[in-house]
């Protein structure tokens, strides 16, 4: 089993979390010959219980809501017969909207747009899956529990009023988490909570793993990412230790 995330799919944005159409693409071609991608709704009693999807199965994921998910990644999912879960930072839902100032080496003036409430809307009414995505991206981690509790919250909140149904599945921004947060996940209504470790980490209910999908991937490697013990390995403690025994020798020759 393997939920990978996605950011952007967007032509020329080069940044590690954008994905150019025709490689996402390629991508979704070989999702669907697989035939196993499913919906995070289909098996969300299961992720509840277990932690993890069923095995066998790839669910697709996306964070921030960023308004090419509507240009360029439904109509390819759409095309290929596939369906994905949109995670929306709901302080986009305000008036005064929110500042997309959580990408590394972007100012928030530059950065690309957000899905409006209509097209959140839409999307939803076609069937798309909405989770929360918090308010503001906040690194929760950093906040205190009531903090997280009160975001938390009113995301979920904000986009069940919106959505006209219980908005039940929060992704943390940038993965992160920690026991306070996964507590006020809890308390704050959610059934799931995903994440996106680059450490070891017990999966569970609050803390469901995923596998990110970044720029320039080639296909052997994201054939790599979609098999199910990619994550258990990577985020494996063998694994972090090779990489870092690695890394000190590239510095030691580099040096």
């Amino acid at each position: 089993m393997t939920i990978l995330c996605y950011h952007s799919v967007a032509p020329g944005w080069d940044d590690p979390v954008s994905v150019e159409p025709i490689d996402f693409d390629a991508q979704c071609a070989a999702l669907a010959r697989r035939g196993d991608v499913v919906s995070l709704t289909a098996v969300q009693a299961h992720v509840a219980a277990h932690g993890d999807a069923p095995a066998g199965t790839t669910v697709l994921t996306f964070d921030d809501g960023f308004a090419d998910f509507v240009d360029h990644a439904v109509p390819i999912m759409s095309r290929h017969g596939l369906t994905a879960s949109m995670y929306v930072v709901a302080g986009s839902l305000r008036p005064e909207g929110v500042q997309v100032d959580w990408i590394t080496g972007l100012d928030a003036a530059d950065a690309p747009p957000l899905l409006t409430t209509d097209q959140i809307r839409e999307l939803h009414d076609r069937g798309w899956h909405i989770g929360s995505h918090t308010m503001v991206h906040a690194d929760l981690p950093t906040l205190s529990e009531a903090e997280c509790l009160a975001d938390l919250t009113e995301s979920r909140e904000l986009l069940s009023d919106l959505l006209g149904t219980a908005v039940t599945t929060l992704a943390y921004p940038f993965g992160h988490h920690a026991e306070h947060v996964r507590r006020a996940a809890r308390h704050a209504g959610y059934d799931i909570a995903l994440a996106l470790p680059d450490k070891p980490e017990q999966g569970e209910r609050y803390a469901v793993p995923r596998t990110g999908v970044y720029r320039g991937n080639p296909m052997w490697k994201f054939r790599v990412k979609n098999m199910g013990l990619y994550a258990r390995v990577r985020t494996s403690s063998a694994y972090q230790h090779a990489t870092g025994a690695a890394s000190a020798l590239r510095s030691r020759i580099g040096a």
